[in-house]
């Protein structure tokens, strides 16, 4: 046996074995009920000293030292990279222009190391506790991608002349760019959806980060390994730029953007239209609606949004609300002959005063309509209706409706560009173009997967909720 024939059998029994644990690990079943913790984790004691790795740790409030952090880490991040990608656009526009040491390696490297350490901390903090915790996200792509493409600059700083030309390229600007872009969409999500209980659509975005990100640290694994066998020589600076190439690809910094823009600007559009929503989970679970009960009083001035309920399909009634008992079995036996149809139900509540805590736990959505009194139990509702709106609940039906399908699209432009992106990264189209995906294009389409999501959730903005669905 040669020994080119003896590393290759070690590299592919190393690769087995990893594969083998990584499954393990993470889909195990002691992955399964750590998992499951994460949905009953306590909230963040404000109380509580902060510290840079907070600002994404934080999952369930807001935090006001929290967000401080992390805007010197984003306002660092982004000059930072800045400093490093233009000069690169210019030299690759303008070849012949003199930037002399601006495009120079230890240069960038100088001008990324904050960025790294500093803006990335929270990133890497988080990444790697959750990979620890079996419960790998979004940021645990980021840090990983990023680590291997600020140790392969480093490589070229270092030792440029074990690579050969064409591989002499740092990729510095990646680190600042991944990690600004996973910074920034962290920063979008706490300024516009503070103190929010878990948003439900995060909480499903987080699961499907438990199987995506590990399937994608394996594809990463054997495009190395397939890349180191069977690559020409020298192998290893390819194998490594291919697997860089993939992880920054399938790095979904889109994902983070896409539930919580298109929550965003459905939050405001729903302001526009007279609905405070206090709960997200109401806007996401509202198109569902089988049920709706008035109280009495907002009943006279609601009768075109009942008109239109009844149009759609959902059943409505009229009570006294101060008659609890009967407001309580209404819903029961609502309940029961939705699902007699085979239907789950989801029944709403629409009051014009303080709604009884009994009546809030027996129903999905409780709406109250702003008459101007002061009472100390005002924000308990789900939704606070402008008392000039006549259509609220056939609104806030719409607006679910049209935001649930704006994020799937933003899930379309995400994961189009990862399709696409990953195998191509991987190299399978090496044998029959002879090209491959460079990582600065990998980092390009993450960046205009993250326009695209920008773009199509801007349209939540323009919607009209009043339009019948």
């Amino acid at each position: 046996m040669t020994l080119n024939t003896f590393i290759a059998v070690v590299c592919v029994v190393v690769a087995i074995m990893l594969t083998i644990a990584h499954i393990r690990f993470f889909f195990g079943e002691e992955a399964h009920k750590q998992q499951g913790e994460l949905f009953h984790q306590p909230p963040h004691d404000e109380a509580a000293p902060v510290s840079a790795g907070d600002t994404l740790r934080t999952r369930r409030r807001d935090n006001a030292a929290d967000l401080r952090i992390l805007r010197k880490q984003i306002i660092v991040g982004a000059a930072l990279t800045l400093v490093v990608v233009i000069p690169i656009l210019i030299h690759t526009f303008a070849p012949h222009c003199p930037l002399g040491p601006l495009v120079d390696p230890w240069w960038q490297a100088v001008l990324i190391t904050p960025v790294m350490f500093y803006s990335g901390y929270p990133v890497h903090v988080d990444g790697w506790s959750s990979l620890a915790d079996r419960r790998p996200n979004m940021n645990t792509l980021a840090s990983i991608g990023t680590i291997a493409a600020y140790a392969y600059g480093l490589l070229i700083c270092f030792a440029a002349g074990l690579f050969p030309a064409g591989m002499r390229m740092s990729y510095f600007a990646i680190v600042g760019i991944v990690i600004t872009l996973m910074l920034l969409a962290r920063l979008v999500s706490d300024l516009y959806l503070p103190q929010q209980p878990a948003f439900p659509l995060q909480l499903w975005v987080d699961r499907f980060s438990f199987v995506f990100v590990p399937v994608v640290i394996m594809i990463a694994l054997w495009t190395f390994v397939a890349w180191l066998l069977f690559g020409r020589q020298p192998a290893l600076p390819m194998a490594l730029l291919t697997a860089i190439s993939v992880l920054i690809i399938a790095c979904p910094c889109a994902l983070g953007w896409a539930a919580t823009l298109a929550a965003v600007f459905a939050n405001e559009n729903a302001g526009r239209h007279g609905l405070q929503i206090h709960s997200l989970g109401s806007l996401q679970i509202a198109r569902h609606l089988t049920d709706v009960l008035f109280a009495q009083e907002a009943a006279s001035r609601c009768q075109e949004d009942i008109r239109r309920l009844q149009q759609a399909g959902v059943s409505t009634s009229v009570i006294d609300a101060d008659a609890v008992d009967d407001v309580l079995a209404t819903v029961d036996s609502m309940r029961k002959l939705t699902v007699s149809l085979g239907q789950r139900p989801v029944v709403a509540f629409v009051g014009d005063g303080p709604t009884d805590e009994r009546i809030r736990h027996a129903v999905n959505i409780t709406l109250e309509v702003d008459t101007a009194k002061k009472n100390e139990a005002r924000g308990h509702a789900d939704v606070i209706v402008d008392s000039r709106s006549t259509v609220a609940v056939s609104d806030l039906r719409n607006l679910s409706h049209a935001m649930m399908a704006n994020i799937r699209e933003n899930l379309v432009w995400t994961f189009a560009f990862n399709i696409i992106g990953i195998p191509i990264a991987a190299g399978v189209l090496y044998p029959f173009t002879s090209w491959l995906l460079d990582p600065s294009f990998a980092a390009i389409a993450m960046i205009l997967s993250s326009l695209c999501v920008l773009v199509n959730s801007l349209r939540m903005r323009r919607y009209n909720p009043e339009r019948t669905q």
